[in-house]
C-alpha cells in the first residue's frame, strides 16, 4: 500500500495532469483548422515538448537512450499512438466533445478485456458485468448520434479508446516500453505522416498562439504528470482520477461555445461514467484488501 505521503503525490500528479488536460478538445475546436494541420502541429509540437520533458526529467544521457530504445512492441505502440491521436482529432472535429470523451474513457475496461482475451489473464465477472451495461450505454449514446449526424465522430472516438487500450496492454506486457517516449515518437510521426496534406502556413496570430500553447506546454506537461502519478499512486486510482477528464472537457466546451450535451449522451454516458468509478472503485478495495 502507498504511503500517505505518496499517494498525496500521485493524486495531486493525476489529478493536475488531467485538469492541465482537459481545455485540449476546446482548445481544437477554437483553433478550427483542418484535421490533417491540427494534427501536424499538434503532433510536431507535443513530440518537442515531450522530448524536452523527458531531457528536463532523465538527463541528456538517459533521454537520449530511451528515446533510441527502440524494440518492435515499442514501435506499435508508437503506431497505435499515432492512429489514436489522428482519430482523437477527428472525433472532436465531427462529434460532440462529450460523445467522444465518454466514449474514449472506455479505454482501460477494453484494456482489460484485450488482455484476458490476448494473454489470458484473469478477467472478474463484476468486469463482465461492467462491460455489458457500458455497452448498454453506449448504444444510447450512438443511438443520440444518428439523429444529430455525429455518428461517424462516435466511431473515430472508439477508434480512439481501442488504440489506446492496445497500447495499455502491450505496454503492460512489455516492461522495458517507456510510455513518454512512445507518445513522442507517435506525435513525430503523425507530424511526418500529415505532412503532405497539412498548410502549417494557415496557422497565425491567436490560433498559432493557441496551438503552441497546447503542443509545447500542455500536452507534454499534462502528459508527464500523469505517466508519473503510477510511481506513486495504484493504477486503479489512476484510472478514477481519469475519468475526470470525460466530465472537464465537455465543461469547458459548453462554458466557451455554448455546447450542450444531448439527452442520449446525457443517459448513456451516465451509465458508462458510474460503471467504470463503480468498476475503478472495486478494484481500489480489493487492492486494498489484498494488502491487509
Amino acid at each position: 500500500m502507498a504511503k500517505p505521503s505518496n499517494r498525496l503525490k500521485g493524486v495531486m500528479l493525476c489529478l493536475g495532469g488531467i485538469i492541465l488536460l482537459s481545455p485540449d478538445s476546446l482548445l481544437l475546436r477554437v483553433i478550427g483548422a483542418d484535421l490533417w494541420t491540427l494534427a501536424f502541429w499538434r503532433g510536431g509540437l507535443s513530440a518537442i515538448g515531450l522530448t524536452l520533458v523527458i531531457f528536463l526529467l532523465e538527463g541528456r544521457q538517459e533521454c537520449q537512450r530511451q528515446m533510441l530504445r527502440l524494440n518492435r512492441y515499442a514501435v506499435i505502440v508508437a503506431v497505435n499512438f499515432a492512429l489514436a491521436n489522428l482519430a482523437f482529432i477527428f472525433a472532436i472535429m465531427n462529434t460532440a466533445v462529450a460523445n467522444a470523451l465518454v466514449i474514449m474513457s472506455m479505454s482501460p475496461l477494453i484494456a482489460a478485456i484485450l488482455s484476458h482475451f490476448l494473454f489470458r489473464e484473469p478477467i472478474s465477472a463484476g468486469t463482465w458485468v461492467a462491460a455489458i451495461t457500458i455497452f448498454a450505454g453506449l448504444t444510447v449514446v450512438f443511438h443520440g448520434s444518428l439523429h444529430s449526424g455525429g455518428a461517424v465522430g462516435d466511431m473515430a472516438a472508439l477508434v480512439t479508446s481501442i488504440c489506446v487500450a492496445v497500447s495499455f496492454v502491450l505496454i503492460r506486457k512489455h516492461r522495458e516500453i517507456s510510455m513518454l517516449p512512445a507518445l513522442t515518437w507517435s506525435g513525430a510521426l503523425v507530424c511526418l505522416i500529415t505532412l503532405p496534406l497539412a498548410t502549417p502556413a494557415a496557422l497565425s496570430g491567436t490560433p498559432l498562439i493557441l496551438m503552441l500553447l497546447l503542443g509545447l506546454l500542455i500536452l507534454p506537461v499534462s502528459l508527464a504528470m500523469i505517466g508519473l502519478s503510477p510511481r506513486y499512486l495504484p493504477a486503479p486510482e489512476v484510472s478514477l482520477i481519469l475519468r475526470l477528464e470525460a466530465l472537464l472537457a465537455p465543461l469547458w466546451v459548453w462554458l466557451v461555445l455554448g455546447e450542450i450535451p444531448t439527452r442520449q449522451t446525457l443517459v448513456g454516458g451516465s451509465i458508462i461514467l458510474a460503471t467504470l468509478v463503480c468498476l475503478s472503485a472495486y478494484a481500489i478495495y480489493t487492492n486494498r484488501g489484498n494488502q491487509t
